[in-house]
């Protein structure tokens, strides 16, 4: 069991093969794995898997996208898109079973050693890179950036650019928590890894990246202050830039024939537009990121109760499309927006279950942490970085996401553990 929760989190984040309905390798991995939990760790009556007020938060998510599925125009799509979303589900109570048998330091030893493999291998790309070889598109892609240029950034095996900065999100932290408890160097280094990995994707998600981080590193920031302030103004700094360049990027700025121009073409861009401020003109491209979201918010304010049907965004972008504010490579495209895009595709009601289950979830972290768990600390510094990359990701799809949740419910059974990630790995064995 030890080995397939292993094997399933090292390649959760991994885009091979291409299988029918999304699936890939990891989730062939996870029915095995489900079985051996489910039938070897399933609460028993001396051991039992307690229903809290979060377990209703599940629930009403989940009963949030029905009226998204008889609206649909598409039943059949939407009703498999809530498959998908049942079958997020069974992750998150397999891991949060694992977790209450004492198997989350292995998890966390997993989720920070896939994220390091991922990390390894896109570092050795840039380094082949720097002399002459050119990147396998499976890892990294060469391409215009605003402000910087022709740019190498990573993906690693791994969707988007920005996904493979997700899974850095939810590994890094446990990376960290190893170091510090374990005093193993080797984890040391494999987070400045990660961390140097997370920059070259030049991805938006660096700014959940850099809250896990710092949410993670911040019991050993405890001695110095001022460098904790200068931490949270860092990442700051790096939420507003990185939001910033998501939502439009400076062409030319001129003034009293001077100025600075950006000859380069961005396949992010869906729009070019002129302002002027104090007198210089200034031409700056709409990203589509920020199209996206009026596109999302556009649909929600044309069917606010149930949206416009589970899994049918693409209706929305294709209309958008047809009427000029989209280009043609953005024809079908999902929201890159969590909230938006639920609230486009359920409305008001799948958009109040989400935040309800959101709430529900940062309530059972915070309860974690204070219950002292190393490895608990370390999924909640995860998953507020992910919660902050929802403003231009969809998370909620991301079987990682649901892992680091599923963890912390397990672990919250347990009252927050016994003792942290230093007492675990004996009773890791037994199973």
């Amino acid at each position: 069991m030890r080995y397939l929760l292993l094997l399933f989190l090292i390649t959760i984040g991994v885009n091979w093969p291409e299988l029918p309905y999304n699936a890939r390798l990891a989730d062939v991995i996870f029915i095995p794995l489900a079985a051996a939990v489910l039938f070897s760790l399933a609460p028993t009556p001396h051991s039992p898997l307690n229903w809290r007020w979060s377990d209703l938060a599940l629930a009403g998510y989940l009963l949030g996208a029905v009226p998204a599925i008889l609206i649909s125009d598409d039943r059949r799509a939407s009703a498999i898109e809530l498959v998908r979303q049942l079958y997020l589900v069974a992750i998150y109570v397999v891991f949060a079973i694992a977790a209450r048998h004492r198997l989350a330091n292995t998890v966390g030893k997993g989720l920070a050693l896939g994220g390091a493999i991922l990390a390894v291998a896109g570092l050795v790309v840039v380094a082949l890179h720097l002399i002459g070889v050119a990147p396998p598109p499976l890892v990294g892609e060469v391409m215009p950036l605003p402000y910087i240029g022709a740019t190498l950034r990573l993906r690693s095996l791994t969707v988007t650019f920005a996904m493979f900065a997700c899974v850095l999100t939810a590994a890094a932290p446990f990376a960290i928590a190893l170091c510090m408890s374990d005093r193993v160097r080797a984890w040391c280094a494999l987070t400045g890894v990660m961390i140097v990995a997370a920059l070259l994707t030049f991805s938006h998600a660096i700014a959940g990246f850099a809250v896990a981080v710092l949410l993670a590193a911040w019991p050993s920031l405890a001695s110095w202050p001022r460098l904790r302030r200068l931490a949270i103004a860092g990442v700051a700094i790096i939420f507003l830039i990185l939001n910033f360049a998501a939502t439009v990027a400076i062409k030319s700025v001129s003034y009293g024939g001077a100025g600075y121009a950006d000859t380069s073409q961005y396949f992010h861009a869906v729009d070019q537009q002129q302002t002027s401020i104090g007198g210089a003109t200034v031409i700056y491209n709409v990203m589509s990121y920020a199209r996206i979201k009026q596109v999302a918010w556009r649909t929600f304010a044309e069917h606010p109760i149930a949206g416009i049907g589970l899994d049918r965004f693409h209706v929305a972008t294709l209309r958008a499309y047809t009427e000029g504010m989209l280009p043609s490579h953005y024809r079908e495209v999902d929201p890159h927006s969590t909230l938006l895009g639920r609230l486009a595709e359920s409305g008001v009601i799948g958009g109040i279950t989400l935040l309800w289950l959101w709430v529900a979830w940062v309530l059972i972290a915070r309860d974690v942490v204070r219950g002292g768990d190393v490895i608990g600390a370390a999924a909640a510094a995860a998953l507020a970085g992910l919660i902050v990359s929802s403003l231009n990701a969809d998370i909620m799809n991301f079987r990682f996401l649901w892992v680091v949740a599923g963890v912390l419910r397990g672990l919250h059974v347990c009252g927050g553990m016994v003792g942290g990630a230093g007492k675990q790995p004996a009773e890791d064995r037994r199973h």
